[in-house]
Order: C-alpha cells, then sequence, then structure tokens
C-alpha cells in the first residue's frame, strides 16, 4: 500500500513550501505570512504516546515519513500538530535526551520543507503513565502517596482521580522544582528549532488540568485556579521561550474543561502577539443540559472572544477523535463559518493509550483516526475534512463554506485591491474531473484545475465560487 503512495510525492511540486513568505506571527489577533496576508490552517494531530515517543519507520501503524507528509498536501491540509513527551525529552532531572531532541527536529523539518507548518506540542494525558496516561516523567510525578485505584473507567474520566489531581498541584505549586524543569527542557527545544522558518509555534501544555478535591479548583475550575496555577506558569514559561526562540508565538491552553464550554480561567496570563490553542468535544454526559451542537458552537465562541479580547491568534488543536461523521462534519463546518484554523485528532491511532474511543460504548479503539490501524484510509471521514479554504487571504472579514457532498466551495471578502490569494483544492479527493470557478471582484491568475487557486482581487469585494465538474 505504501508503495502505491510513492507517485503522492509528486504532488509536493505543486504546492509552494510552508516556509513560503514565512515565519508566521501574530497581528491583530490573527496568524499572517511575510505579506500581510492571513493564513488559515488545515491539519492533523500527529501524537505517538508510546515509546519510542516519536513516529517511526515505514510501516503504516507507527510512520510519519515523506509519504505522510505527500498524502496530507494531496489532501489539501498544510499542518501538523507534533507531539513532544516530556518523559522522552527529560529522561532525567536536568538532562535533556540529544537524540530524541534531534528527532523531533527531524521530523519537523520534513514536514515543514515540504509544506506543513508545525505546531511543536508539549503533550499529556492524565500526567503520567503511572495514570494510564502519558507526559511527565516518572520523576516529576509527585503524587504523596494518593492511592489510584482507578475506580474510573480511563481516560478522560482519570483526571478526577486524587492522585492524577496531586501530581498538576505539584507541578503548578514547582515542588522540588520539577516545573522549572519543564521549562528548562522545553526552551532547549525551541532553541533548537529557532531558525526553522516553517514551525508555527509551540503549544505549552497540552489540557492542564487540577485537582479537582481541591479549592479553587472544582469542575469546571473557579476563575481563581487560573491566577494561581496556570499564570506562574506562563509568566515562567513565555520569556524563557521567547529567549530561546523569539520568532516563533507559544500558544497557551487553559483548563480542559473550556473544549466543554466552560468559561476561561487564564486571564491576563495570555499576552498580545501570543496564540491560543483550544479544543471542542462534546461534554455529555458531564455536561447535558443542552445540546452537544450547542456546547460546542459555546466553546469556539468563548474561545475566539477571549483571544480577540488579548489580541492574541486563536487556533483550534482538537476535535473529532471519532468516526461519527455528523460530529466532525458540524465542528469543520462551524470552523468554516467562524473563520477558524485547526488540527483534527487524530491522523493515525499510533497505539494511543488515551483516546476517549476506548471507554466510549460500542466505538472502536481507531475510531479517532483518518488512517486507520491496517493502513487503510477511511473515505468517508476523509471526505468530511479534506476541505477548500483561504490559506493565505490578501483581505479581511472573509467568510466560507463548503459542501463535502458536493465539493461547492464559497468565499467572500473584503480585499486589498492587487492582492493575492491562495485557496487550497483538495483535487485528489473532491475535484478528481476538475472544477469551475467563478470569481466577482477578482481575476483567476492560476493555471486551469490547478490544487492551488489563486485569484487577484481587482475591487475590494471580492466573491470566489467553486463546483466540481
Amino acid at each position: 500500500m505504501r508503495q502505491r503512495l510513492l507517485p503522492l510525492i509528486a504532488v509536493l511540486l505543486a504546492f509552494p513550501a510552508a516556509a513560503d513568505a514565512a515565519p508566521l506571527k501574530v497581528e491583530g489577533g490573527r496568524l499572517v505570512d511575510g505579506r500581510g496576508r492571513i493564513v488559515v490552517l488545515h491539519g492533523v494531530n500527529v501524537a505517538y504516546k508510546v515509546a519510542p515517543y516519536h513516529p517511526n519507520g515505514s510501516a503504516e501503524q507507527t510512520s510519519f515519513d515523506r509519504q505522510d507528509v505527500a498524502r496530507l498536501r494531496s489532501w489539501g491540509m498544510n499542518s501538523v500538530r507534533l507531539g513532544v513527551t516530556w518523559k522522552a525529552l527529560e529522561p532525567a532531572p536536568g538532562r535533556v535526551d540529544e537524540a530524541y531532541l534531534a528527532e523531533i527536529v527531524r521530523l519537523t523539518r520534513l514536514a515543514a520543507r515540504r509544506g506543513l507548518f508545525v505546531l511543536v506540542d508539549m503533550h499529556q494525558d492524565e500526567w503520567s503513565e503511572r495514570y494510564r496516561g502519558n507526559g511527565a516523567p516518572e520523576w516529576a510525578t509527585i503524587d504523596d502517596g494518593l492511592l489510584f485505584p482507578p475506580v474510573t473507567p480511563g481516560h478522560p474520566y482519570d483526571y478526577l482521580e486524587p492522585a492524577v489531581g496531586r501530581a498538576f498541584t505539584s507541578f503548578w505549586e514547582n515542588r522540588d522544582g520539577i516545573r522549572s524543569r519543564f521549562v528548562a527542557a522545553f526552551a532547549r527545544l525551541a532553541r533548537a528549532l529557532r531558525r526553522e522558518d516553517g514551525v508555527l509555534g509551540y503549544d505549552a501544555f497540552n489540557e492542564p488540568s487540577c485537582e479537582i478535591q481541591r479549592a479553587p479548583c472544582g469542575l469546571p475550575p473557579d476563575p481563581a485556579a487560573g491566577a494561581r496555577w496556570l499564570k506562574p506558569f506562563y509568566d515562567e514559561l513565555v520569556p524563557a521561550m521567547r529567549a530561546a526562540d523569539p520568532r516563533h508565538p507559544v500558544f497557551h491552553e487553559d483548563y480542559l474543561t473550556t473544549a466543554f464550554g466552560y468559561p476561561y480561567t487564564l486571564g491576563a496570563a495570555l499576552r498580545r502577539g501570543q496564540g491560543l490553542s483550544y479544543h471542542v468535544y462534546c461534554p455529555h454526559p458531564l455536561r447535558s443540559e443542552r445540546s452537544c451542537e450547542d456546547l460546542e458552537r459555546e466553546a469556539v465562541d468563548r474561545s475566539i472572544a477571549y483571544a480577540r479580547s488579548r489580541a492574541a491568534a486563536p487556533l483550534l488543536t482538537e476535535f473529532g477523535a471519532t468516526d461519527d461523521l455528523a460530529v466532525v462534519g458540524r465542528i469543520a463546518a462551524l470552523a468554516d463559518a467562524k473563520g477558524q484554523s485547526w488540527h483534527y485528532w487524530q491522523y493515525k491511532t499510533y497505539f494511543d493509550p488515551t483516546t476517549s474511543a476506548r471507554t466510549t460504548p460500542g466505538a472502536s479503539a481507531d475510531a479517532e483516526s483518518i488512517v486507520d490501524e491496517a493502513g487503510a484510509v477511511k473515505a468517508d471521514k476523509l471526505k468530511v475534512l479534506a476541505r477548500a479554504f483561504p490559506e493565505r487571504l490578501a483581505g479581511r472579514g472573509a467568510r466560507w463554506s463548503f459542501d463535502p457532498a458536493s465539493g461547492a466551495f464559497d468565499l467572500r471578502y473584503r480585499a486589498r485591491r492587487g492582492g493575492r490569494t491562495a485557496i487550497s483544492l483538495p483535487v485528489a479527493v473532491h475535484y478528481g474531473r476538475g472544477y469551475r470557478v467563478k470569481a466577482r471582484g477578482a481575476r483567476v491568475i492560476s493555471r486551469r484545475n490547478a490544487k492551488r487557486l489563486v485569484v487577484r482581487a481587482t475591487t475590494s469585494r471580492v466573491r470566489v465560487r467553486v463546483t466540481a465538474r
């Protein structure tokens, strides 16, 4: 099967490298390129949570290589969120594993130099492997001897266990200097990546949690929990990351409950010119007073509003983790309607020990992936996720929609006259027989049926419609 993917490498020649007009920066609460164009990202998570803690080899179940990059590019995607494991990066206090660091740098370059922006994600779930999770090393897992029976069925319910919560408290309060060790290790990685134009930025800490049984935490955490635990963490981390790599922004995350539509607690911790990484998942049965659709919309709206209030760039870095195409399509369409960049969770299962699919009745453990454990692409899911979108927008006020059933795409925006807008079109998935373009207020300047449709604005208001032949 992987041999049949070799021709896809040729697809890379049809796309400019991610470093075109890079690196990206945050201006006015938006990601922009070196030409001032708004950048929109569609991509996937690539998180390998078990040893060796990074994708490896050429087998479909374990790989992330040139053929995987070519495949993602052929789907019209332009970004990945690459998971990093603290346990692997710093196996002993103060000792960074140089071989692991070099492998993360290699994977980042592999993706970035072939057209994918890379968000480097310091990933964890349920703190560490002691709690059936992943992320922190054993030496940084301090729970004061609290028992982990466990009585919960697994991810994400293990976050409710007192031992897991205590481990988070120990980290936030920097017991034995473990928070400072984390900061130093992450800054070391950032220093190694500082010259890579294709780095999108750094996702500071995946899905922070706190000790539910201890005020001001709770479910959801009180706003004071952000000031008490998250702000000191970011106040230490961000300056260290900026000193190590002043070119790429740090994407902050709030407590994981924001994925369920609960309010933000970060307050002033998020600063102008940085990013907000947020997730969207239906919280049923934890929060079932309203429909999943309403709660998902609330999670997106709260995230956008908070990021805008801080002049930071919002980025939806997780959603999906299911084979329910109604859910996947609903959130992807919502992101389109709100003009949001996103990363689907996730590309492959990679033996994920903490996918919620494992604790969902009737669901396959492989439900989170686009490529299943046998190496087959889930064609119906791909049709929902491989979407047309304006990846470089020379204008403001953009609104767009995409119909995965027909391939119809509609974009409107206020243009900079003469500005060139690039639209990513997943030709291999939706436009195998080509496509038709109707452009009002702009002229098409790319070749016929190009995978990247480019239009040049001739007036201040532009509308572009694409339909499959």
